[in-house]
């Protein structure tokens, strides 16, 4: 008897195989989606178009570089690639308290989400607290001194200003 290969439909290939077929790709269940990523990172990027260059004749190309308050906020640094290229002096520092009076409230606003979400856990929204922390982050510089730059950072309820000399 001969049997034409041609018209055969398989249902199940795995049962004419002697080894189990997969797809190749990621699965379906392996593809995640993010809509609304957090950034990688809890410092503002800058995207400095500049070439900086400092008295003993070192230069900052132009590039993207993190902008980080060193922790006794006296220093702005550089980073790229967790190396950190250049530090500037911090020239003026603003830090902005939160009151009692803002904390209750936020406080009270969760409570309310968790009592109205109380039987249905699954629908309570995201708390959106560390999303609008990150979304208060900038740095940017500024070229409008023929005498120097101005770096302006931002990064929650801090700010802080740099002068660059050209």
């Amino acid at each position: 008897m001969i049997v034409d290969c041609n018209l055969i439909a398989l249902n199940n290939p795995d049962d004419i195989l002697p080894y189990p077929n997969y797809k190749s790709g990621l699965l379906d269940k392996d593809k995640s989606f993010i809509k609304f990523g957090y950034p990688s990172t809890n410092y503002p990027i800058l995207n400095m178009p500049y070439i900086l260059e400092d008295y003993e004749g070192n230069t900052l190309p132009p590039g993207h570089y993190q902008i980080v308050l060193a922790p006794n906020r006296k220093t702005l640094y550089f980073v790229e690639s967790n190396e950190i290229k250049a530090s500037i002096p911090v020239a003026n520092l603003v830090e902005k308290m939160t009151s009692e009076q803002e904390e209750k409230e936020r406080i009270k606003e969760q409570e309310k989400i968790a009592k109205k979400y109380k039987n249905r856990p699954r629908k309570r929204p995201l708390d959106q607290t560390e999303r609008k922390r990150q979304a208060s982050m900038e740095a940017s510089i500024d070229d409008s001194n023929p005498k120097y730059y101005i770096l302006y950072y931002r990064n929650g309820n801090i700010q802080a200003k740099g002068y660059i000399l050209k």
